[in-house]
């Protein structure tokens, strides 16, 4: 675009130190504390970097995951210009310079994470969902962010549910997580698929945990969850298909805060999809209150 002023450069060319200032200009320092020092170390991630002079101005950096749909890779990126230049001619030149990056697979679907909208401007569109809808992109699922306090019942369980940490691992035991992960969401577009291997890498990073559920000797549900400062966020909870209705989603998520109790949580925050009333209900049922929608 002739109008932009400014080069685009690989995201590969940045210092860890330049990438840090940028996101506490953007006010999301604490979140890259620790894995970007302010030194000249490369920043080494795949994106595209927006330069105005020595000024670094505009960042999205991506990251690849295999698909559980066939053929389909999906690009996750990351980052976003400064306040005031946002939604102008320089985001938009960013933006169609990583959808060059990304364009040389024809199989690729690419996900953009909108910002939060309140939960009451449900069937309005904000000027950022304007912006990316503009681009091409299209909604994939909108999801409600929930959040409440953590509770705990010391009522005897009914049902012959049992619940325990899986620490990773036992092979065997992860082909079981991917093949329940795998029938939980088939039916969900833009969602990454899962390895053995990829739920070891998980199970490496510092705050994450795995619960895992079983009736007897049948794994049937499993909670993904990760803790920080005192939050615990649910990634991911399912409860195999047959055994909806049994009581099992219940027992699962009074486990999952009886353990972020044990881990001196404070609160509780998770999503579930706009249109999955049964999850939804769940979360309610449980004291968490939506508190805006994700659209993506």
């Amino acid at each position: 675009m002739a109008n932009v002023k400014g080069i685009f450069i690989s995201a590969k060319e940045l210092s860890k130190g330049v990438v840090r200032r940028f996101y506490d200009a953007l006010e999301q320092g604490a979140i890259v504390k620790e894995s970007l020092p302010d030194d000249d170390e490369s920043f080494g991630n795949d994106g595209i970097a927006l330069m105005l002079g020595a000024e670094l101005r505009g960042l999205y950096t991506y990251k690849a995951f295999a698909s559980l749909q066939a053929g389909t890779t999906l690009y996750y990126p990351y980052g976003g210009m400064l306040v005031e230049d946002r939604y102008t001619s320089r985001h938009q030149a960013l933006i169609e310079s990583l959808m060059r990056q990304l364009k040389s697979d024809e199989k690729v679907r690419i996900i953009i994470s909108l910002d939060q909208q309140p939960i009451e401007a449900v069937n309005k569109h904000t000027e950022e969902e304007a912006f990316w809808l503009d681009r091409g992109f299209s909604h994939l699922d909108v999801q409600v962010f929930y959040q409440g306090v953590v509770q705990h019942d010391d009522s005897p369980k009914k049902l012959d549910f049992s619940v325990s940490k899986y620490a990773g691992g036992d092979h065997e035991m992860n082909l079981e997580l991917c093949n329940l992960y795998r029938k939980a969401y088939d039916k969900r577009a833009g969602i990454p698929d899962v390895t053995p291997e990829s739920i070891n890498e998980q199970l490496s990073i510092p705050g994450c945990s795995y619960l895992v559920m079983r009736h007897k000797d049948e794994l049937i549900g499993q909670v993904t969850l990760s803790i920080s400062k005192k939050e615990c966020y649910v990634d991911s909870i399912y409860v195999k298909r047959s055994y909806w209705g049994t009581g099992a989603a219940d027992t699962l998520t009074q486990s999952l805060f009886d353990y972020a109790k044990t881990k001196g949580c404070q609160t509780l925050s998770g999503v579930a999809a706009y249109n999955n009333q049964a999850s939804r209900a769940l979360m309610e049922r449980f004291g968490l209150i939506a508190q805006h929608r994700i659209s993506g």
